[in-house]
């Protein structure tokens, strides 16, 4: 039988070593393209390897926060640990490990094309730093908001958690595990489209800039819906006519959601990029293609409208 010792190491093990793996490829493939941008433009050299130190502390961001959380699981002052604690902690360390990698990666795209829109426009670097790190930054939503639930969910830690308590904090976990992946993958797209676009039309970098930061957040708006089906699954109670049921339907709730997520913010972010190219390539049609990226990413955004519509039934139900 597996013990909650083991489990709780499992988690430690899990939480920095998954967040390792995305900030390992992501800071290889940031690395690589530095040296490639630097062989094909000699004279961009300076401006290639501040923007190269910069992105890769950015990509460092999400392993670091999930060090965060595996040190405090590490130096717990649980005396023992209980098997509710321990699944709990399996929840939290997925959450941190893979939403720090989906972000490491995603993040290293927007580093990739800023370096080569820098080899192109190397005297325009400054500016294409500027964009980066505001996509960047945008980026940080997923694992910022999934270390603020951690550090939520460690502070409803008893010494004698249940198990179905374990089992429920690890929905809450799954929740913003699941809901991560797709604004993350979307953040990717469009982040690596919008830096590239500056590379190919300087003169349209401002109209670029302001429509890079508009879908940036709507890119994000199935995240925050996992964000508050994560937190009422953390603060509603377990029914005491029929305990299981609840887990199940906490359990249930978390896959809506997060599932529900994965494919609108993915597609958000699909359509964001191919809007940005448009606009640094005919940046006359700005008005319209831009009343037009936001229509269709309003009409793909009502799939993560429907799940968390679902979800807030089966958990209101509950509530009941």
């Amino acid at each position: 039988m597996i013990s909650p010792e083991f489990l709780h190491c499992l988690a430690i093990a899990l939480s920095i070593g998954l967040g390792a793996i995305g900030a390992a490829l992501g800071q290889g493939l940031g690395g690589f393209s530095a040296l490639e941008s630097m062989s094909r433009q000699e004279m961009g050299r300076t401006q290639t390897f501040r923007t190269m130190i910069i992105g890769l502390a950015f990509i460092e961001s999400g392993v670091i926060l999930a060090l965060v959380v595996t040190l405090i699981m590490l130096f717990s002052n649980i005396s023992k640990i209980s098997m509710g604690v321990a699944i709990a902690e399996i929840g939290i360390a997925l959450m941190m490990g893979i939403v720090a990698t989906s972000i490491s990666i995603a993040s290293s795209l927007a580093v990739k094309s800023s370096l080569y829109s820098i080899s192109r426009q190397p005297i325009f670097a400054n500016k294409i730093l500027t964009l980066m790190l505001v996509l960047q930054s945008l980026m940080e939503a997923p694992i910022v908001f999934s270390l603020i639930m951690a550090f939520v969910l460690i502070a409803k830690f008893k010494p004698d958690l249940s198990i179905l308590y374990g089992f429920k904090f690890f929905a809450s976990a799954l929740t913003m595990t699941l809901g991560s992946i797709g604004p993350c993958i979307g953040q990717g797209i469009f982040a690596k489209e919008s830096c590239k676009a500056v590379g190919l039309n300087k003169t349209a970098y401002s109209k670029i800039f302001t429509f890079s930061v508009i879908n940036g957040a709507v890119i994000e708006t199935s995240l925050i819906f996992s964000l508050l089906v994560s937190l009422l699954i953390i603060f509603l109670p377990i029914s005491t006519v029929d305990p299981i049921l609840s887990v199940v339907i906490f359990v249930v709730a978390a896959f809506t959601m997060g599932t529900g997520s994965i494919g609108p913010g993915s597609a958000t972010g699909h359509v964001g990029s191919k809007s940005v190219y448009q606009v640094a390539i005919n940046p006359e049609n700005y008005s319209t293609l831009f009343r037009s990226n936001i229509l269709a990413q309003a009409f793909i955004e009502s799939g993560a409208i429907y799940s968390l519509v679902v979800a807030l039934i089966l958990l209101i139900n509950l509530a009941k």
